[in-house]
């Protein structure tokens, strides 16, 4: 097959455990697109997030951010399109939160609101990790649930972090008959994208604008957020250390995240056309 576009997720998958990208990765992705092919970063994460990591992934143009809902050109610094909430839905998920401590972030366009307080206590929401990555690329404000809850603002994913993980499966369940895409991430978060926008559909979306065919399109994930990029695609790559439901998804199984998974996928599919 001669397969034309690679969407990479970046969590687990282009990052490594220690969040970076891995030499072979970039040298990878260097000959790819030397080669006339297309590598995307497909991504929860919001476009300035993405751009923060641009010089180590190489020549990559494209990022399909915020699961699905904002299609960006990174070379340019433009939003390109996005699928964006009604704010009755918002306002109902909100609603279902009710008194759970939890961080917010909101995804508007290429920014990511949080909240000034919850920053300061990442800890405590089991997201210390990213405490320089947010500090780098959030625009803080004093109340981000006002933020959120405000018609003039355009959200197209936002995420709850809950300080108790035992919280998230009660919550799924009160938000789940919501117009919402809804998926788990790091130890007890809970993201939120508009109905049917996912990481499947901005990868469609992001072929059809290249007037690339699906059949010639790969996906490379690891998590729950990834599934609907690796059904959508004609190549779904799970990696290594994928879930278990990833890994049943996938159509191969590359290396892990600390062992060249990646740059496998490129060499073996993108370039070598290899079939599944």
């Amino acid at each position: 097959m001669d397969y034309q576009l690679i969407a990479f997720d970046m969590d687990g998958t282009l990052l490594d455990t220690r969040k970076r990208v891995l030499p072979s990765s970039t040298q990878a992705i260097d000959d790819a697109v030397a080669a006339g092919k297309v590598v995307a970063i497909c991504s929860g994460r919001s476009p300035k997030m993405i751009e923060m990591d641009h010089a180590s992934f190489g020549h990559v143009r494209y990022a399909i951010c915020c699961n699905g809902t904002v299609l960006y050109d990174i070379e340019e610094h433009r939003v390109l399109s996005t699928s964006s909430f009604e704010h009755k839905t918002i306002a109902a998920a909100v609603d279902a939160l009710g008194d759970n401590d939890a961080m917010t972030d909101v995804f508007s366009g290429a920014e990511m609101f949080c909240q000034t307080s919850q920053l300061e206590r990442m800890d405590h929401y089991r997201m210390g990790i990213y405490r320089g990555l947010y500090d780098a690329t959030s625009t803080p404000v004093d109340d981000v649930m006002a933020k959120l809850l405000d018609p003039a603002t355009s959200v197209q994913k936002f995420i709850f972090h809950l300080a108790d993980p035992a919280a998230r499966d009660g919550l799924r369940e009160r938000t789940e008959s919501l117009p919402v895409e809804i998926a788990y991430s790091e130890d007890a978060s809970i993201e939120f994208s508009p109905a049917g926008a996912t990481k499947g559909s901005g990868l469609l979306a992001l072929a059809e604008l290249l007037g690339i065919p699906r059949e010639a399109t790969i996906a490379v994930g690891d998590a729950e957020n990834d599934l609907p990029m690796l059904r959508a695609a004609g190549l779904g790559v799970a990696m290594g250390n994928a879930t278990e439901e990833a890994l049943a998804e996938a159509d191969v199984v590359v290396a892990d995240n600390d062992h060249d998974g990646c740059a496998e996928a490129i060499r073996r599919f993108l370039l070598g056309g290899e079939r599944a």
